[in-house]
């Protein structure tokens, strides 16, 4: 994708987003409030979403780096090398990158904001607790995995897709995140797998698929 597209295409998401936090977002928080009554199951189900978040992201780094250490010390550079090195950066960098963006923008949490719809939407670099809605750390996670996941294993795609969509209905129907929250997280999530899958796959001295030129073992390889 040429520069002139991915700028054409960021301003056209960009535009959404803003037209969501414009026309949609407490529109469709204040819908599902009433047709759901805020449910004490619903909110009993995804009370603790955020604490296992930082968990699942340093066990899927971990263990994508043990695997892929373990390849590469057995020669094996194929499909399964390049997926685990890439969502071991991918996963811990969305993680990273939705932490500063929500300290950044500090946008109120959509719970928050239905108990107290007159506060101020976004307190600029004071993201805390009840600050931290925008933009959505389980969108930009899941969004690198579903992307990756994709790319390597191309057989499921429509599966990944699906579990992405339901994720990101879930934190609307939960009241969990307005609806621009999901899409900037979507789009912070592939941001952070395009610019590492361009910088795996181009340097200098590697081949398209991220892996060192000389010494390289097809054993094992898949494609």
């Amino acid at each position: 994708m040429t520069w002139k597209k991915t700028c054409t295409s960021s301003l056209l998401v960009v535009a959404l987003i803003a037209a969501s936090h414009a026309v949609l977002d407490t529109r469709v928080a204040l819908l599902v409030k009433h047709v759901w009554l805020f449910s004490n199951l619903l909110s009993f189900f995804s009370t603790d979403i955020p604490d296992f978040l930082p968990l699942l992201v340093g066990l899927i780094t971990v263990t994508a780096w043990i695997i892929f250490f373990y390849l590469t010390r057995k020669n094996i550079y194929n499909t399964h090398t390049r997926f685990f090195q890439l969502i071991a950066i991918t996963v811990p960098l969305a993680h990273v990158v939705k932490v500063i963006a929500k300290f950044v923008f500090g946008r109120i949490n959509t719970r928050y904001w239905l108990h107290h719809p007159t506060a101020n939407e976004f307190h600029w670099f004071h993201g805390s607790a009840n600050f931290s809605g925008f933009p959505s750390g389980h969108m930009a996670v899941f969004t690198v995995l579903t992307i990756a996941l994709s790319i390597y294993y191309p057989r499921y795609q429509s599966f990944y897709i699906a579990c992405l969509t339901l994720l990101a209905l879930a934190l609307i129907v939960t009241n969990y995140h307005f609806l621009s929250d999901i899409l900037a997280g979507a789009y912070a999530g592939l941001i952070v797998h395009s610019v590492t899958y361009s910088c795996l796959t181009f340097p200098r001295g590697r081949n398209n698929e991220g892996m060192p030129k000389s010494g390289r073992s097809l054993r094992g390889a898949t494609r």
